[in-house]
C-alpha cells in the first residue's frame, strides 16, 4: 500500500475482531509474538499470552496510539479506561474535561504526549477511538444509511435472542432498502474516494463487491447477535452505542488480563516502525535473533503484488520457529502463497472464524512444519 495512506491516525478503534488471534495465542503460550499494530487494540490482547510482543507498523502515529493504550491499561481502572477512550456506556457523553486531566497525568514520553496533545485539541478532547480515517468514514456512511433506511433503521441491533433476530431478518427486515445501501455504499469507488485515496485493495475474488458485502452482512445478521458487533455499531450509528458492542480490548476480563500482565512486567513489548520484512534485523539486534512463535499479519498481504504475492510466507519462514502460527486476514483479495514448509490449519478454527464480529475477511491460518 502506498505510504501516503499512512499519514495521521488511520485506525483509532480498528476494523478487526481479533478474539481469534487472542484465543490461538493463548493456546500456544508464545515466547515471541509479532502483530501488525493498527490502533494497538488488535495487538495488545496478545500480551498476556506472550513473553515478548513486537508491534509492527508503517505508521508512527499508530505506534504512538499503541503506547497511549499501554499507559492507559497500566494506569487507569476499567471505567476510566472506557471514559478516556470513549467506549460505551460513556461514548455519548461529554468527558472532555476528564480526558484532558487523564492525558496530563498519563506517563508518556514527551513526543507521544505532545502528539496526543495536538490530536485531542483538534477533536476538543472527544473520543480518540473515532478520530481515525477509517472510523470517520463510517461515521459519514452511517448517516447516509440512516436516511435510506428510515424509521427503525437500527431494529436489527435491538434483539437479545438470535432466534428472534433471525426471524426478523428473514421476514421483516427492509431488504430492498438495505440492497440500495449496499449498492450505493458497498463499492470500491466510495471507499477509494472517502478513505483509501486511490490505494484501495485490488479485488481478485470472483464475487462482485455487492455480492461480497451482502454475504458478509448476511452472516452477521444470521449467525450472531448484531448488537454484539462493534462493526455493525459503526455501520448503523457511526459509534458504539452500548456495552454489548464494545470490542475485545474494552471487555472487563480482557482489560484485567492486559493490566495484570503490564503491571507484573510479564511481557516485554517493543515497537518496530517499518514493514514486516524488516523484522529480521530488528529481532537480531534486540532479541538475539529469537524466532517468532505467533505472527498476526492483519490484512496486509491483501495489498501485496508481484512476486510477493507468492513468496511472502517463504520470506518470513527464516524468522519463524518450528510450529509457529501465522494468521492472515484476506480482504477482497485472497492470495495463494507458496506454502512449502507450512500446513494450512484454518479448518481447526472454523467455528471461531464463523463467530468473528466483522466477517469481511477470508481468514487463513498457516503453521510452519517442524524441520
Amino acid at each position: 500500500m502506498a505510504k501516503n495512506y499512512f499519514e495521521g491516525i488511520n485506525y483509532g478503534l480498528g476494523n478487526e475482531d481479533t478474539s481469534l488471534e487472542e484465543f490461538i495465542c493463548a493456546q500456544n503460550k508464545s515466547q515471541l509474538s509479532v502483530a501488525v499494530c493498527g490502533s494497538g487494540g488488535r495487538a495488545l490482547p496478545l500480551a498476556p499470552h506472550s513473553k515478548k510482543l513486537i508491534l509492527v507498523d508503517l505508521s508512527r502515529e499508530q505506534l504512538a496510539l499503541a503506547r497511549l493504550r499501554q499507559s492507559a491499561y497500566l494506569e487507569l481502572d476499567h471505567q476510566d479506561f472506557l471514559r478516556f477512550f470513549g467506549y460505551a456506556p460513556y461514548g455519548p457523553f461529554d468527558y472532555s474535561h476528564e480526558r484532558k486531566k487523564i492525558l496530563k497525568e498519563l506517563h508518556l514520553d514527551k513526543a507521544t504526549h505532545d502528539f496526543f496533545q495536538n490530536v485531542f485539541s483538534e477533536i476538543d478532547y472527544g473520543p480518540v477511538i473515532y478520530s481515525g480515517k477509517w472510523e470517520r468514514t463510517f461515521h459519514t456512511l452511517s448517516k447516509i444509511m440512516q436516511k435510506i433506511m428510515g424509521k427503525d433503521y437500527d431494529r436489527i441491533l435491538h434483539f437479545h435472542s438470535i432466534e428472534e433476530q433471525k426471524e426478523y431478518y428473514e421476514s421483516d427486515f427492509p431488504k430492498l432498502k438495505w440492497n440500495l445501501v449496499m449498492f450505493l455504499l458497498g463499492n470500491h469507488s466510495v471507499f477509494n474516494a472517502l478513505l483509501y485515496k486511490g490505494n484501495f485493495v485490488k479485488k481478485n475474488v470472483s464475487e462482485t463487491y455487492l455480492e461480497y458485502y451482502r454475504a458478509a452482512f448476511d452472516r452477521l445478521f444470521s449467525t450472531m447477535l448484531a448488537r454484539e458487533s462493534f462493526f455493525l455499531h459503526l455501520c448503523f450509528y457511526g459509534k458504539i452505542m452500548h456495552e454489548d458492542g464494545n470490542p475485545m480490548e474494552a471487555k472487563k476480563d480482557i482489560f484485567d488480563k492486559i493490566q495484570s500482565c503490564l503491571k507484573q512486567q510479564a511481557c516485554q513489548i517493543d515497537h518496530h516502525h517499518g514493514d514486516i520484512f524488516g523484522l529480521g534485523d530488528f529481532i537480531l539486534q534486540n532479541h538475539a535473533g529469537q524466532k517468532i512463535n505467533f505472527l498476526s499479519l492483519s490484512d496486509v498481504p491483501s495489498y501485496f503484488h508481484g512476486d510477493l504475492e507468492k513468496s511472502f510466507l517463504q520470506r518470513l519462514q527464516p524468522l519463524l520457529a518450528d510450529k509457529a502460527i501465522v494468521v492472515v486476514r484476506y480482504y477482497l483479495r485472497v492470495l495463494t502463497p507458496d506454502c512449502y514448509g507450512f500446513s494450512d490449519i484454518t479448518i481447526q478454527y472454523r467455528d471461531l472464524i464463523a463467530q468473528e464480529k466483522v466477517q469481511m475477511y477470508r481468514i487463513k491460518i498457516y503453521q510452519k512444519m517442524e524441520a
